[in-house]
Order: C-alpha cells, then structure tokens, then sequence
C-alpha cells in the first residue's frame, strides 16, 4: 500500500468535534509518498546521544541512517520528522485501509519517546499526541467537571490505538485512549478516548473527542 506521510466506546456522546480544515492547518505533517518500506530498524544512536558528539542529535540520526543501509522511503521520513522539529524515524507500521498508523521513535526525548501519526492518503499525517486536550474540548461540560475535580492532571503520551470501527459511508472510525495523570509515577485519573473519521478514500475528515473516562 502507497500512502502519503506529512478504554472504550458504547454509547459514548460526543463532545467536541474539529473539523478537517482546522484540524489539518494545525496538527497535520506533510511528505512525499510513503508506504512500510519507511520503517528503520534502529542502530546505536548512543554516539548521537553523547555530549562529545560533533554534530547535532537530528545530524548524526540521519547520517546513522544513512551508513546503516536504510532505505530512502525510512530516511525521508526522518528528514521530514527533523524539519518538523521532531527529530526521529518510523519504527513500525500498521494498515488501516488506505491509511495507515505510523509508530514514530523519537531517540532523543527525555521522556515520552514513542509516538503516533495518522496518515491518510491525501498526505495529512496527524500526530495523535500533540495537543491532546484542544480549545474545543476545554470548552465542554466534561472537561470542566475533570478539570476540577484533577486540576494537575495533563494527558500523558503516547496514545493507545483502541481499535477502528466501520461507518455507513465505507469509512472507519480509528479509536485511540490517552492517560491523563498528575506526575509520571501517579496513577490514571482517567483517560481521553478519541476518534479520527477517515472516509472511504482514506482521507482523515475530522476529530472527535467521545468522552472523559
């Protein structure tokens, strides 16, 4: 399949809807075309990662890239992850249809160093994680009440993929759950489940928030 990069739901109401314009404009990549051939298998990067280095982290991670043998679809990628200032590489891959889940390896966070994008097949690849909780969603009943009753409570990447659903129109409805927590080491005060609509042709249409569990 040719793609282009750039816990639980019954009876769930949704909250919070953003539309496909506004959704792209803000949290979608762009890249040339894309398939599994962009996943990279990693080498040491512990060289990248020392102060000694000589070169910048996101310098050294293609020039390892590129010594090692990966293919060009995995280093353009990472080239466009770099531009983006996400400095990493694809480390799996998942079909889903004619899009397609990415799971993205950044080797030089502190913290959280695995995310996800969705890709569709008009080129929007949409990080999942960045900006979890949006303007849209803080607006709603639910979000006040949690935000009260959790006031330190932020959303704690990376999301789990939940699972797809079919929709009527031939498309699916692609599941994902974030933890929202008070510190690393607390546990779950409760989670974010959202649902990306991408229609028949694998193009992502919108974003829904479900509920706050």
């Amino acid at each position: 399949m040719s793609t282009r990069f750039s816990r639980h739901v019954a009876g769930c109401a949704i909250l919070a809807v953003g539309g496909l314009a506004a959704m792209q404009a803000a949290h979608a990549l762009e890249t040339g075309p894309i398939d599994a051939r962009a996943v990279w298998q990693e080498r040491s990067l512990s060289a990248c990662r020392s102060e000694q280095s000589s070169t910048a982290p996101d310098v050294c991670l293609l020039r390892t890239m590129q010594r090692s043998g990966a293919r060009p679809q995995a280093i353009a990628a990472a080239n466009m992850l770099v531009k983006a200032n996400k400095a990493g590489f694809i480390s799996a891959w998942r079909p889903l249809g004619k899009a397609a889940l990415a799971t993205v390896t950044y080797p030089f966070r502190a913290n959280t160093n695995e995310g996800t994008l969705l890709i569709g097949s008009d080129g929007a690849a949409i990080d999942v994680d960045e900006d979890s909780v949006r303007e849209e969603d803080r607006a709603t009943p639910a979000w006040r009440a949690f935000a009260a009753a959790h006031p330190d409570s932020v959303p704690f990447a990376p999301a789990d993929f939940i699972g797809s659903t079919a929709t009527a129109d031939g498309g699916q409805s692609v599941l994902f759950s974030t933890p929202l927590i008070t510190c690393h080491a607390c546990a779950e005060d409760g989670a974010l489940l959202v649902a990306y609509t991408i229609d028949k042709a694998g193009i992502v249409r919108e974003r829904k928030l479900l509920t706050i569990k």
